[in-house]
């Protein structure tokens, strides 16, 4: 089962415009799960993620911090959230939905093709602990009581948020990942011969009249006992011990990192805890969602907000390349600014969303509707398009796509066709050749700066440099050209 798609309304910075995601889900490729989500700060990327938690787990915050908020600050709706699912919708149910709520659950598993069934869910600030399932029939929502807690059930999301604190999900708590993990591993310990013969020595030291410390606790007893007796009557006292539950026994543990010296992974640098906070919560996702007893993986869908924070380059590449090999069969989704993440082969694979920001409103656009080249997307495409960032890589792909859409190899050639495009001739080149100084000619803007790029050795030209408001102007008429021949 997978997130199909997400629709959000009045949630934060998207107001109730169309603000509709269809994600990418995996299909055994690799990247073919990844989601990635681009853009400039304070656009939504982040929004996207704590949508899908509201959805899941509700919230404890003040719901005005999730409304959305006019430019004059009223907060006129209430704010919603739709989940879409799709793939093995019943046979998820059968393995992990609580009984009572099976049939309420697959009553509303609907159909759009022969091969596809789907479950939407909806969640919303004006009743926090209400539910709603989709009825395809009568196309509405309807409110469900008692889902708020069976829902929870039927699939995991885990988030490392941007300042998520490593040693956080590394503690041994009950609700971190390292908790979850290790108290997952030792339920099924409890029926081991090992874990049966350490109880009945725990009861044998602490509980049996007959061992030595419940020989010594004795004598404390009678005392006690005693001075009771004598002052507020008769009582009998005594020490007893219930059996520690195994989880406890994790409550004073660390994790120890020897990189060559062995020292608590509090120690170490924040590179280094989150890098093992990440490989803790692949590894939760191995363990935890896969039921033995049934022989099936309970839905697991991997956030991580900025995963690049605290990572040097190789440890970003490295990163990246795991992501990409966990969502050959998994969902992930990623929000990033780190071109470690744009500048993969893989890119074609994956699910890149740009975010953006206007009039005090987020949009979100799939990128892969207005790619630019048959190879797109490219990270030089994906920065100019999510951060308006000109740049010398986009520069000489659009040259060179151009130069082979015209067939127009030859720079005179191209220039020609240039002019008949109507692009002005209205820049001034000077070649050099073995150091020889040639004589000026005109040539376009496009050609200049491309010359530029390609010609860093010539001297000649050194003092008379395109400006970045030229880079983008002609990224932006090359890229008008395109368009024209489409």
């Amino acid at each position: 089962m997978f997130i199909k798609s997400l629709k959000v309304e009045n949630f934060k910075g998207f107001k109730s415009d169309s603000n509709f995601l269809e994600f990418n889900i995996p299909n055994g490729i690799v990247g073919s799960g990844l989601n990635i989500f681009i853009g400039e700060n304070n656009c939504g990327k982040s929004t996207v993620l704590e949508a899908i938690d509201f959805l899941r787990n509700g919230t404890k915050k003040d719901i005005s911090s999730l409304k959305h908020k006019n430019s004059n600050g009223d907060q006129l709706n209430h704010a919603s959230v739709e989940v879409e699912f799709t793939g093995k919708i019943e046979t998820v149910i059968d393995a992990f939905s609580q009984p009572n709520k099976k049939s309420v659950f697959k009553n509303k598993i609907y159909t759009c093709s022969k091969e596809n069934t789907y479950l939407k869910l909806k969640r919303t600030t004006e009743d926090l602990k209400a539910i709603f399932l989709w009825d395809d029939a009568t196309q509405i929502f309807e409110n469900v009581s008692g889902l708020d807690g069976p829902l929870k059930k039927l699939f995991e999301t885990n988030f490392i948020w941007a300042d998520t604190n490593p040693n956080d999900e590394a503690a041994f708590g009950a609700s971190t990942i390292c908790g979850v993990l290790l108290s997952e591993i030792v339920k099924s310990h409890k029926e081991t011969k090992e874990y049966k013969a350490f109880s009945k020595k725990f009861h044998d030291v602490f509980n049996s009249n007959e061992s030595e410390l419940r020989q010594k606790l004795f004598v404390i007893e009678e005392k006690i006992k005693t001075i009771f007796q004598t002052q507020f009557g008769s009582a009998s006292i005594s020490f007893e011990f219930e059996e520690l539950k195994i989880e406890s026994f994790f409550k004073n543990s660390s994790i120890m990192i020897d990189d060559g010296i062995k020292v608590p992974m509090s120690e170490k640098g924040n590179g280094m805890q989150r890098s093992v906070a990440l490989a803790l919560l692949q590894v939760y996702a191995e363990v935890i969602a896969f039921d033995e007893e049934q022989g099936i993986s309970k839905p697991f869908y991997l956030f991580i907000d900025e995963p690049e924070i605290c990572l040097h380059p190789k440890g970003q590449q490295k990163l990246f390349e795991t992501l990409l090999e966990i969502s050959k069969h998994r969902q992930v989704f990623v929000t990033t600014h780190s071109p470690y993440f744009l500048s993969s082969p893989c890119l074609k694979n994956i699910g890149l969303y740009i975010f953006k920001k206007s009039d005090h409103k987020n949009s979100i656009e799939a990128a892969k509707l207005n790619y630019l080249f048959p190879w797109s997307p490219t990270w030089g495409e994906l920065n100019f398009r999510a951060y308006d960032l000109p740049t010398v890589d986009l520069h000489n792909e659009l040259y060179g796509y151009l130069q082979d859409k015209s067939e127009k190899y030859n720079e005179n050639n191209f220039e020609a066709w240039l002019l008949e495009k109507h692009i002005s001739q209205n820049k001034t080149w000077i070649k050099e050749m073995n150091g020889v100084v040639k004589p000026s000619y005109s040539v376009t803007l496009m050609t200049f700066i491309r010359n530029h790029i390609h010609h860093p050795e010539n001297s000649t030209m050194k003092s008379n440099n395109y400006t970045s408001e030229e880079l983008l102007l002609s990224i932006n008429q090359m890229i008008g050209l395109i368009e024209q021949l489409k």
